[in-house]
């Protein structure tokens, strides 16, 4: 058998790539039940289908893609920031100003993003969070480590906080009284200044839920995903393939059953007190999405490893290359399909029709990207967000 050897920082860089196409492909599938249901009412939406089969459909991209995926592209988002700051700046001064301007001008696409198109977006998180990662990058590891576990299940503790003291904000509702009764004729028959006057009411009722239940996650992902780039953990994974495969294995074994089993062990560990119920559920689901998001990684890098894996996954990198575009992309063509300045199909289409439309989004991408990346080296947000960014591309 050959010996395995670490791969060069370019096969690295594609890894990444590929890793961010492979996470917004998975997001994108997410999305895709979010563009056809509100945020109002997603759950009951889609928990009243009848249909056994769309309702199977639904519980596995619940359990296998519902904010796995997100982890995914939090964890790269921390990785990258690394990356950034590990290349040779002037000084410190220099690097967090540069850094700082890039995070303001992502707030800025995630503004416009949610006024344009998606009440759903991650942008303005990343771009705030981002501000708390760039203080942090000087702490010791150890605290890191300690401060990311302790962010990525304070969604259960606060929850249980709240089940004791239900006046403080709750993390899993949002402010408004509305259903999908009410938004399906503006988001289906409304025109462009109706539907962009109730997403902004949308993006606001649910406040409490990023900030209380969402944003602590990212921040422990960021972090860990810093981690990860400061200790070389990719090298590693590529230099000691057989240890990884192991870790894999049983990883993706402990995730199949928490799957199959996580509401189980969260019944039991509240043991019939309703106090209880709502955080041991979460907490034993973000326990199993914690298992399920490093499965992905680390299969992913897996792959890619070997040539012929990396070959075959190469085109998510190109879908990668441009994920800041492309993002944006499938909010532009999801609000075009669904809402009324379009196509008009809001809350009308199948979840396994929704699966094909989610393809075809994806497999467009691939194919523009890769067009686009044979004259370009940047896509076109990433161009103008290097350019506000440094001043020159």
């Amino acid at each position: 058998m050959r010996q395995a050897h670490p791969v060069c920082p370019t096969h690295r860089i594609l890894q990444i790539d590929i890793l961010r196409g492979f996470a917004l492909a998975g997001i994108l599938v997410v999305n895709i039940l979010g563009y056809n249901a509100s945020l109002f009412d997603f759950g009951g939406f889609y928990g009243s289908i009848e249909d056994p089969g769309m309702k199977n459909i639904y519980q596995l991209i619940i359990g296998l893609a519902s904010d796995k995926f997100i982890f995914l592209f939090s964890l790269l988002f921390g990785m990258g920031f690394y990356m950034i700051y590990q290349k040779p700046w002037a000084d410190e001064k220099s690097f967090r100003i540069i850094y700082s301007r890039r995070l303001f001008f992502l707030m800025l696409f995630g503004i416009l993003h949610i006024l344009l198109f998606w009440a759903g977006d991650i942008l303005l998180g990343y771009a705030i969070l981002g501000f708390i990662l760039l203080g942090l990058r000087k702490w010791k590891s150890s605290w890191l480590i300690i401060l990311s576990a302790f962010l990525y299940f304070f969604p259960a503790f606060y929850i249980l906080l709240h089940s004791f003291f239900p006046s403080i904000p709750d993390s899993l509702s949002s402010l408004t009284g509305y259903t999908m009764e009410d938004v399906l004729p503006v988001y289906s028959h409304g025109n462009y200044f109706e539907i962009m006057k109730l997403r902004i009411h949308e993006f606001w009722a649910f406040r409490y839920i990023n900030t209380l239940y969402y944003w602590p996650k990212i921040m422990s992902l960021f972090i860990a995903g810093m981690l990860i780039s400061k200790h070389s953990i990719l090298k590693i994974i590529n230099s000691h393939r057989a240890i990884a495969f192991s870790f894999l294995l049983i990883i993706s074994l402990i995730a199949v059953l928490l799957f199959f089993t996580f509401e189980y062990i969260a019944a039991t560990l509240a043991s019939g007190n309703e106090n209880l119920m709502a955080a041991t559920y979460m907490g034993s689901y973000e326990f199993m999405n914690l298992f399920f998001g490093f499965g992905y990684f680390l299969l992913i890098v897996l792959l890619t490893s070997f040539r012929a894996g990396s070959f075959l996954l190469k085109p998510f990198s190109f879908a990668g290359r441009m994920a800041l575009s492309n993002y944006i992309m499938q909010s532009l063509i999801g609000s075009l399909i669904f809402y009324g300045y379009g196509l008009g199909m809001f809350g009308m289409v199948r979840l396994d029709q929704l699966l094909l439309i989610a393809l075809g989004i994806f497999i467009f991408q691939v194919v523009l990207s890769w067009l686009i990346l044979r004259r370009f080296r940047f896509g076109p947000l990433e161009w103008l967000w290097r350019k506000l960014t440094y001043g020159t591309t």
